[in-house]
């Protein structure tokens, strides 16, 4: 009777640790390249879509660093040939001039991060996290501006030597790029790409519960020639 009660009580418990995450915590893609790597550019009209690509040397956003507060790879993962690209939804909206712009997209698009953790096992170039956009924003004035989208959390997909997780939000501490001028009166907007974050705030989720909630990915714009020091990751 004592070790059916003992065994009735372990169950319990262990189904009250399944049914509610106890901690949240954080997961981040950083890196930066300051002579400049990968290509933002965007095109104003009705429908045309921003992009971060290949450009400048590389195949996009330069991403080094995969960090998180779970402990895996005792809490930073080298990240080797790591790029972030991005893709808005449409332009539905917008307006510049006087050097200020402001820019509207629809849902849509894609972020993606690829490369190699060898540490974890992945040794050739692999999707390590992909989501898709609801909406977004792009705005500023002169040469600094910044990307603001909401990512459909629904839509995540990460790699799996990288954990299973639910997430309660995301948001960025953004890509920072030399913008041409022309973006803030009305032409097309370029970048070269000097420095990229992109973080998640998460709580454990056994894989039988559906991902919920609304996330936040944003992108900062600023001159190269501001971006001398580096900025606290």
């Amino acid at each position: 009777m004592a070790v059916r009660r003992l065994i009735l009580f372990a169950t319990l418990a262990a189904c009250l640790a399944l049914s509610g995450p106890a901690w949240a915590g954080s997961l981040q893609f950083h890196g930066n390249d300051f002579a400049g790597q990968g290509q933002l550019s965007f095109t104003p009209g009705m429908n045309n879509t921003l992009t971060v690509g290949a450009g400048n040397g590389g195949s996009g956003a330069l991403i080094t660093d995969f960090f998180n507060s779970y402990g895996i790879c005792g809490g930073d993962c080298s990240v080797l040939g790591g790029y972030l690209t991005l893709t808005s939804g449409g332009e539905n909206g917008g307006s510049a001039g006087g050097g200020i712009f402001n820019y509207s997209f629809g849902a849509g698009g894609m972020i993606k991060v690829t490369g190699e953790i060898p540490f974890l096992g992945i040794n050739s170039p692999t999707t390590l996290f992909s989501a898709t956009f609801t909406n977004g924003t792009f705005s500023g004035a002169g040469t600094v501006g910044s990307f603001l989208g909401t990512i459909n959390l629904a839509s995540i997909v990460l790699a799996p030597q990288l954990g299973l997780y639910h997430y309660t939000g995301a948001s960025t501490d953004g890509l920072s790029f030399g913008l041409t001028g022309t973006c803030g009166t009305g032409g097309i907007c370029k970048g070269s790409i000097v420095q990229s974050d992109t973080s998640f705030e998460t709580m454990p989720e056994p894989a039988t519960l559906s991902v919920m909630g609304v996330g936040l990915f944003a992108v900062g714009a600023g001159l190269r020639r501001k971006m001398a020091a580096p900025k606290a990751a």
